[in-house]
């Protein structure tokens, strides 16, 4: 009797030294892990926060002397004497479907110029395409420039395959504005000229261009016996 007593003796430190020693091993997780009554951050909390997502882009615009996008830059300032037709891309970035692009030309006076509409389709099937290729490349009369209505999707005259394009990854529309020998270059209508965009009749974007006159200012004449 008394033999089991002793054993159990040894047997009660052994247990207590057990319990202690995995407590131990156990003390960093437990002392590490966030209080939320703390302040500490939750796991709830920490799976909603999401890195900020880039915003979406607008629409853009850019003036060329050239009918190809390569020549994207941020000129819009161009030499009457120099400028036989000014190009104007209206950049599209996650437009697709059907619409119809107006751009408005503003004379430095304030008054309308010239409106010109586009019609375009991104990422569909154009409703003439089984038509056949003579009618696909034919290309409409031009009409007075407030009532033009082309088609992006057709070929064009001047050496222009499709108004509809491609920059830097996104659909871009070309319109073109005619300047040497028209009434802008007879009547030298140089200065800062408006554009306005509108898509479906939605006013979207506005800019502007310079077109500066080649002419000097005329010299006042002096009259014989003035004393000047």
């Amino acid at each position: 009797m008394g033999r089991i007593r002793f054993d159990g003796l040894l047997f009660a430190p052994l247990c207590l030294f057990l319990f202690v020693s995995q407590a131990a091993a156990q003390s960093p997780r437990v002392v590490n892990a966030p209080a939320r009554e703390n302040g500490g951050p939750s796991s709830d909390l920490m799976l909603r926060v999401r890195p900020p997502q880039p915003k979406p882009r607008g629409p853009e615009i850019f003036f060329c002397q050239t009918p190809d996008t390569t020549c994207r830059t941020t000129q819009e300032v161009f030499s009457l004497a120099e400028l036989r037709d000014l190009f104007v891309f209206v950049v599209w970035p996650g437009v697709a479907g059907q619409h119809v692009q107006t751009v408005q030309f503003i004379l430095p006076d304030g008054s309308l110029y010239a409106s010109k509409k586009t019609q375009f389709i991104i990422g569909g099937v154009m409703a003439f395409s089984a038509l056949g290729p003579a009618i696909q490349n034919e290309v409409s009369p031009m009409l007075p420039a407030r009532h033009l209505m082309a088609d992006a999707n057709r070929i064009h005259s001047e050496g222009i395959p499709s108004l509809l394009t491609k920059t830097r990854g996104d659909s871009a529309i070309l319109t073109v504005l005619p300047v040497g020998g028209t009434f802008i270059t007879q009547r030298n209508l140089s200065g800062t000229w408006g554009v306005r965009v509108f898509l479906d009749d939605r006013l979207i974007l506005q800019s502007a261009f310079v077109l500066t006159s080649p002419i000097p200012p005329a010299k006042a004449v002096e009259e014989p016996g003035s004393g000047r």
